[in-house]
């Protein structure tokens, strides 16, 4: 899946060495905003915007401008969409209880709202950047009926989706975004807040898409991981594995010349995660970016190193095997 002109270099050695971004203080968690709810009069947009910014001249060029069509149908479809339900303050007790994010799939039962946010972007998409394949699951996404959609709705939540219906996933993965996303900006990060810190979502328990090190809260700068399914984002561990939490035998990998972006890999689960690095590029957008650097994916990943693929891909790209 890595474009031609894309097979670069990967870098593990002087060119990336472990004191360029203060990985002398490994375990060490900066300061800053321990929690930050997605703000709904940007998120989306701001979104559309990077991936706009980052298609022109990009080897992925078309598949990024229809990522930015479908997350613009995205930030229309949030205006009057249905309040849905929230959990309340026992709810969100009983779930932190159970060790569980109060809006985790696998607990709280979405509600009809997404049905409509997925018919919203079905219907106000440009279609003129829609490619056959695209065109189909779509008009395929509007003959069906309940339960078919609820159906592949579980399927992308469980990371189930097969090839042949990654298609369709895109846009099921669209409106699901959309209907977490309101419902995470209606909490109280306050209610979400905990001492424990943990690889995945504090709201909703989903992986992220990618982490954030901007500057300020030590001299190191602070990492923010961002959620791939409701936006949220939340402080973490500058050096720390995200998926086993290890501190222990963290390594990083780039491509050659590529300075904002890095890959922690983890040498003792043989997971990894992308880093991104505001200060070397200010215009970052972890979801967007991510998508626009599927080939340090790939590159990583014929080293034997894995993760959850970005939502937009999932069925593209091989989820990691349990």
């Amino acid at each position: 899946m890595v474009p031609p002109g894309s097979r670069q270099v990967l870098s593990s050695g002087p060119e990336n060495p472990a004191s360029a971004y203060g990985e002398n203080i490994l375990g060490a968690a900066a300061e800053g905003a321990r929690i930050r709810l997605p703000d709904l009069s940007t998120v989306f947009r701001l979104r559309a915007a990077r991936l706009n910014a980052l298609a022109p001249g990009h080897e992925l060029e078309g598949f990024l401008r229809l990522i930015a069509a479908l997350v613009t149908a995205q930030h229309e479809a949030l205006e009057g969409l249905p309040p849905g339900s929230l959990p309340g303050t026992a709810e969100i007790m009983k779930a932190r209880l159970v060790q569980r994010a109060p809006l985790d799939p696998s607990i709280w039962s979405r509600d009809e709202s997404w049905r409509v946010a997925l018919t919203r972007i079905l219907e106000t998409i440009d279609l003129d950047v829609l490619p056959d394949s695209a065109r189909a699951a779509r008009e395929t996404l509007l003959q069906a009926d309940q339960a078919s959609l609820e159906s592949l709705a579980d399927r992308f939540l469980g990371g189930d989706v097969a090839v042949g219906e990654a298609a369709q996933a895109v846009f099921v993965t669209a409106a699901l975004q959309v209907a977490w996303t309101r419902m995470a900006a209606l909490l109280d990060a306050d209610d979400l807040a905990s001492e424990a810190e943990s690889g995945e979502c504090p709201t909703c328990g989903s992986p992220p898409v990618a982490g954030l090190v901007s500057p300020g809260g030590t001299k190191f700068g602070h990492r923010h991981l961002h959620c791939s399914l409701c936006a949220t984002s939340w402080r973490y561990t500058r050096v720390r594995c995200v998926h086993c939490g290890s501190t222990d035998k963290i390594s990083f990998r780039n491509l050659a010349g590529t300075a904002y972006l890095r890959a922690e890999c983890c040498e003792s689960c043989q997971g990894y995660s992308k880093v991104f690095y505001l200060e070397k590029a200010r215009a970052l957008e972890p979801l967007a970016d991510d998508l626009a650097s599927l080939g340090l994916d790939v590159l990583v990943g014929e080293e034997g190193f894995s993760r959850v693929p970005n939502p937009f891909v999932l069925g593209m790209m091989e989820p990691p095997e349990n």
